[in-house]
């Protein structure tokens, strides 16, 4: 199996070693310069502060704000191997640049290595920016796809139609809790979702829905401890979880973002690219742990385990999920695969706007629609999307031959 996978894993190697080093690889501001005999690190500044603070050095800041980098003359300067920010205009030249031509409006040696697309934007600069985005889009929806699937998938599997039961007051208050906990934590702070430039918003709102959940939960316990609440309900979660997997694996993914995105135009941030696609991926998973879990509950260590007398909540935990979890690397596999092809193709229908324009390998391939002819615009991202998603599916491959056998 590792010899098979050995290809995939280097091809995902280098595409981590681009989004891990965009930074270093691909910058329009030198990475290191002396002014006055002052140094400083304007391109790396975005590691630890916002890139857009004054420095307090006059000259420099002068710079920064007459966007001066590539044509003042410093003392001693390092810029990096791509010396175009993801998604910059260089200033106009006359036609587009070819791989390998010299900008001819700058100084000194800058080079277009892969070309420019109709813009002036670089290529090499937007295929290193895309390896980033397409891995943040990726492990994370797939990371918060993986969560949700785990929790309903255990809740369905383990516990089918006849084994869940919860207290009468508890399920009452649980259920009564989420119309304020969704009011509190995303209609009421709309506006600072909608403007949010980064994750913290969500963070906080998704703090604010658990909190009153918990709070809500937290109450029905109280309230379990009068005889009439505290009446059990079987619940038939495997039924019902099951149908709404059905839902969401009849709605088209892309015409679902598509949709969200046209309600809220000034929100299309990588985050909520991020939030609707693992929202709209965690079925497969979800059916992977609950297959397993059907089989695993009825081993004889579990039944050992219940025959001790632990609590379920430990049995699934200690016992039953972490025999169940193979499966779910094969799901994260291809859903990884799946969540790069979606950005992509929503990057190239313009989802995001500025953005991602000329930043993501789906913005590349919109821009070389105007020109076709441009074969460096398009081929490079095409070929990176392509062997992204080779690579993933081949991994999703090998781990399931190897659950069968």
């Amino acid at each position: 199996m590792t010899t098979k996978l050995r290809p995939a894993f280097w091809l995902l190697g280098c595409l981590l070693f681009l989004a891990l080093g965009r930074d270093f690889l691909a910058n329009g501001r030198p990475l290191y310069c002396r002014i006055e005999g002052v140094s400083f690190w304007p391109g790396l500044r975005t590691l630890w502060a916002n890139e857009n603070i004054p420095y307090g050095h006059s000259t420099l800041d002068s710079i920064r704000v007459n966007n001066l980098w590539k044509s003042y003359t410093y003392e001693s300067a390092v810029f990096a191997p791509i010396p175009f920010s993801p998604g910059e205009i260089a200033p106009p030249v006359t036609g587009r640049a070819r791989p390998g031509d010299l900008h001819p409006e700058l100084p000194g040696t800058f080079r277009h290595w892969l070309g420019t697309d109709d813009r002036g934007r670089d290529v090499a600069a937007g295929l290193v920016s895309g390896a980033r985005i397409a891995v943040l889009t990726g492990v994370t929806a797939m990371a918060m796809a993986m969560g949700i699937g785990l929790l309903l998938g255990a809740l369905a599997g383990f516990w089918g139609d006849d084994r869940l039961q919860v207290g009468r007051g508890r399920l009452w208050l649980t259920l009564l809790g989420l119309l304020p906990a969704w009011f509190y934590a995303f209609t009421a702070r709309q506006y600072a979702l909608a403007v949010a430039e980064n994750s913290g918003e969500w963070v906080r709102s998704l703090a604010i829905f658990c909190g009153i959940m918990l709070l809500f939960n937290g109450l029905g316990w109280l309230l379990g401890k009068f005889p009439f609440f505290a009446k059990t309900i079987t619940i038939p979660a495997d039924l019902l979880i099951m149908r709404l997997a059905e839902v969401f694996n009849s709605i088209p993914k892309l015409i679902f973002v598509i949709a969200v995105a046209a309600l809220t135009p000034q929100g299309q941030s990588i985050w909520l690219m991020i939030a609707l696609i693992g929202a709209m991926s965690w079925t497969g998973v979800a059916r992977f742990v609950r297959a397993d879990l059907l089989r695993v509950r009825e081993l004889d260590f579990v039944t050992a385990a219940r025959g001790l007398g632990l609590p379920e909540s430990r049995v699934l935990l200690r016992h039953a999920l972490p025999n169940a979890l193979r499966s779910t690397l094969i799901a994260f596999a291809f859903g990884v695969a799946g969540a790069v092809l979606l950005e992509a193709a929503l990057s190239f229908l313009g989802f995001g706007g500025d953005e991602f324009r000329g930043k993501s390998w789906g913005s590349l391939l919109n821009s070389a629609r105007s020109y076709p002819t441009d074969w460096w615009v398009a081929l490079p991202p095409g070929l990176a999307i392509c062997v992204t998603v080779l690579a993933l599916n081949a991994i999703g491959e090998v781990l399931s031959a190897g659950r069968k056998s």
